[in-house]
């Protein structure tokens, strides 16, 4: 078992690696050694009732496609069968995620008197940041207001919801022949929050040619500078960095650098 993921589990032998990933009672497994990952199976089937799907294509309602040039990681069913569900199927496509030209507030606007439709569509959102560091931000802000929504909330969320109409085909896509390197970048604002004046950190880790790890969080105290709110910032990515080139040890890559 992985020490930074108790998900994860990764078999090393003279014939090669073997990685198994768990989430609740499905599993998925995989290596650089066919017969390797075979023998697994195997063992596996013998302690357990299990059924073997074949090569992975979906997971979690993530698309996964295969080709001479690499791997896609993709939702896009799931964003279509999101968009029909509230209704914003042939909606008009929208070039960004959020407004630009306001920021959201905790007590503007008109209180929502049934929330359930904006938690709903939140909480899909939440889903579909899996596969789209596009959305992280965006979705990051709207979730804020899930308490207590506003009808310029849902206007937000609803715009949202025009851009993923534009954007179903945007995924990950982990190219075979860029090198394996890591490059990371962070960024924070400063007391960019007009309800509570507290700055949100974000970052990004792509491991060959695409994101592998992002996060954009609101900070949990007000910095008093710019320079705090970077510095604080720059601690959180650290965290990262030390646990990424953990995880990426346990799978026999090492980065140094």
């Amino acid at each position: 078992m992985s020490d930074v993921d108790h998900s994860l589990y990764v078999c090393k032998s003279d014939e090669g690696i073997v990685v198994i990933t768990i989430y609740v009672d499905d599993l998925i497994i995989g290596g650089d050694n066919e017969k390797e990952v075979e023998h697994v199976k195997r063992l596996f089937k013998q302690k357990f009732d299990m059924k073997d799907l074949g090569e992975l294509k979906f997971f979690l309602s993530i698309e996964v496609i295969r080709t001479l040039e690499g791997i896609w990681l993709l939702q896009r069913q799931y964003a279509l069968d999101m968009l029909s569900k509230y209704g914003m199927v042939g909606c008009k496509p929208i070039s960004v995620p959020l407004n630009q030209n306001g920021k959201l507030s905790a007590d503007a606007g008109g209180v929502l008197k049934d929330a359930t439709m904006y938690r709903k569509i939140v909480g899909s959102l939440i889903y579909m940041t899996i596969t789209r560091p596009d959305l992280n931000y965006t979705v990051g802000l709207e979730s804020q207001f899930m308490q207590v929504p506003r009808k310029p909330h849902l206007d937000g969320v609803r715009h949202t919801l025009h851009y993923v109409s534009a954007t179903v085909d945007y995924g990950l896509f982990y190219e075979a022949s860029t090198e394996l390197q890591v490059h990371g970048y962070i960024d924070a604002d400063w007391v960019g929050s007009i309800s509570d004046r507290r700055s949100t950190s974000g970052f990004m880790f792509s491991f060959g040619s695409a994101a592998v790890t992002w996060s954009s969080k609101k900070q949990p105290t007000v910095a008093l500078s710019s320079t705090k709110a970077k510095y604080r910032g720059a601690m959180m990515v650290a965290c990262e960095v030390v646990w990424l080139r953990k995880l990426l040890g346990n799978l026999g890559l090492h980065v140094d650098r």
